[in-house]
């Protein structure tokens, strides 16, 4: 069952289960984060950031590709870190032999902290993530047009006239609004200040009790909910949605288990994508 969020008039859409599937849509962008999955009313967004190869993550992209060619849509983006690009264009390929007709699509590899345009005021960046395998988070960022300080005291008319003469009066301000983690050890969040003061955060939390340990998380390249914990003063972010859990946990546990352990800071702001 897909869960609706909504937070600084961004929805959000999807589900995530660790090791089934993890796809969230972003209506407002015409954008999935991972497409382990997608319903088929989703097939009409046209953008997909894949941030690793494991299935769960990217099983939905030769579907997706698949349905939009029949249904004659124009050609999805689909981004995806640099390591996976020519094995995820072969898979594609093979499909579109198996299938027996042309995919209209285009397959983006993406460097770590190019700015990818998804309109004239929003782009994203990609940052590596450390995972079993090659694997990157995404960052949407906000662009508006800032008065240069010297400019601050200038009125109308003396502001026209600077700019009939040439002069820059302003400069981008670059608002981190959403970021995503896909799977990852904490060190993604604590490298990147973009991630962490990005308004909204989904950030993956696939253990939380002792039964599976921070060690055994690290080892298999994801992160525990103490240190989540341990480096609460580190996140900035308005809302932070945890994803990505154990099937091993029921979800009233997990809720349970996250309010109890949180401390004061995250209080309000921490909240388990489950439905």
């Amino acid at each position: 069952m897909n869960l609706k969020v909504s937070h600084s008039n961004i929805d959000f859409e999807g589900i995530s289960e660790g090791g089934i599937r993890t796809s969230i849509c972003i209506p407002r962008y015409s954008l999935l984060f991972d497409i382990g999955a997608i319903s088929h009313e989703k097939i009409h967004m046209e953008n997909v950031l894949v941030t690793h190869g494991h299935l769960d993550h990217a099983a939905g992209i030769p579907y997706y590709i698949s349905q939009r060619s029949l249904q004659k849509l124009k050609a999805p983006n689909i981004y995806v870190n640099e390591e996976m690009y020519e094995n995820t264009k072969k898979i594609i390929q093979l499909y579109s032999e198996i299938e027996n007709f042309d995919y209209s699509y285009n397959l983006v590899s993406t460097p770590t902290n190019q700015k990818f345009a998804l309109n004239p005021t929003t782009f994203f960046k990609a940052f590596k993530t450390t995972h079993r395998i090659p694997s990157q988070g995404y960052t949407i960022f906000d662009t508006v047009k800032k008065l240069l300080p010297k400019y601050a005291n200038l009125d109308r008319n003396e502001l026209l006239e600077k700019k009939a003469q040439g002069e820059i009066l302003t400069e981008d301000k670059e608002t981190p609004l959403v970021s995503f983690s896909g799977d990852t050890q904490i060190e993604y969040i604590l490298e990147h200040k973009e991630v962490r003061e990005s308004k909204i955060l989904f950030l993956e939390c696939t253990y939380v009790d002792d039964e599976r340990n921070v060690e055994r998380a690290r080892t298999w390249g994801h992160t525990h909910l103490d240190e989540i914990i341990a480096h609460a003063n580190e996140f900035k972010n308005e809302k932070i949605f945890l994803i990505h859990f154990s099937q091993r946990y029921k979800h009233s546990y997990i809720r349970n288990t996250v309010r109890k352990k949180i401390p004061d800071i995250l209080k309000g702001r921490i909240h388990c994508f489950l439905p």
